[in-house]
């Protein structure tokens, strides 16, 4: 699959169902984007560049402190609901291989579970690093070890139903292993460290179907509807979600994420 191919169809699959995806899977989040807030001092006047921002949920958190937020990302549908959240913010169709923006405009750049979707992590790490003004920070974030992650039955249920090859776009893991995150922030965007840390979410959802709906609002619930029917992956994912359904019916899935933080020179 060639590289636009791969973007052509990750900017197809995060649009299936945005609002689902901006009010059901996002919000869950919000501790992780707070930490990175804090982390990175997010406050008024700070120039902030949110990559992948999705339906700018973050961006939204930030610009409630004070901030400036700007926003890039590949899908049509998620910017429109960041610019309904933020009327005040910048939100731009772009690449995180390329970013459309020139050197040195922010103060902090940040990004929760983009960076592995890029074409290459190494060149997204340092394009973030490329915006960034002397003294800026970046925060990235993304899913610690798989078995560490009860939502990973999910993913591993909604993969099993495509045949999908190895270059296809899709590696929520991509960067989960002990030191990936902080090689990347190093070595590609030739950062310093100055923190790292890990932030334990628990997804709640309160029945089945909500919990359905927040999985295929992802780019890998999308896929796999488009492979086989939404009916199997519903199917696959009501499976997948019995062990962790309490008596109401609600569904809880603890995750761990793990992000850093660097400066640059």
């Amino acid at each position: 699959m060639s590289n636009q191919s791969i973007i052509d169809e990750q900017r197809e699959l995060w649009s299936s169902n945005p609002r689902d995806w901006a009010e059901i899977a996002e919000p869950q989040n919000r501790a992780l984007f707070d930490e990175l807030l804090d982390q990175t001092e997010t406050g008024p006047r700070t120039r902030l560049l949110d990559i992948a921002c999705g339906s700018g949920y973050a961006a939204a958190l930030a610009a409630a402190r004070g901030a400036t937020v700007t926003g890039v990302d590949i899908a049509p549908a998620l910017l429109e609901i960041a610019r309904e959240r933020t009327p005040s913010g910048m939100f731009v169709d772009g690449e995180m291989d390329a970013l459309p923006f020139l050197d040195e405009q922010f103060d902090v750049a940040m990004s929760v579970n983009g960076f592995q979707f890029a074409l290459d992590p190494a060149t997204a790490f340092a394009e973030a690093a490329r915006v960034l003004v002397p003294g800026g920070r970046l925060a990235a974030a993304t899913f610690a070890e798989p078995e560490r992650n009860e939502g990973t039955a999910l993913h591993l249920a909604m993969k099993a139903l495509v045949d999908e090859p190895a270059d296809d776009g899709y590696a929520p893991y991509a960067l989960s292993s002990p030191g990936g995150l902080r090689r990347a922030l190093e070595d590609a965007a030739g950062l310093t460290l100055t923190s790292v840390g890990e932030v334990t979410l628990a997804w709640t959802y309160p029945d089945t179907d909500t919990t359905v709906r927040a999985l295929l609002a992802s780019a890998g619930g999308a896929r796999s509807a488009r492979a086989v029917g939404e009916r199997r992956v519903r199917e696959a994912i009501e499976s997948a979600v019995e062990p962790f359904r309490d008596d109401t019916g609600a569904i809880s899935l603890q995750n761990v994420f793990r992000y850093v933080v660097g400066v640059k020179a």
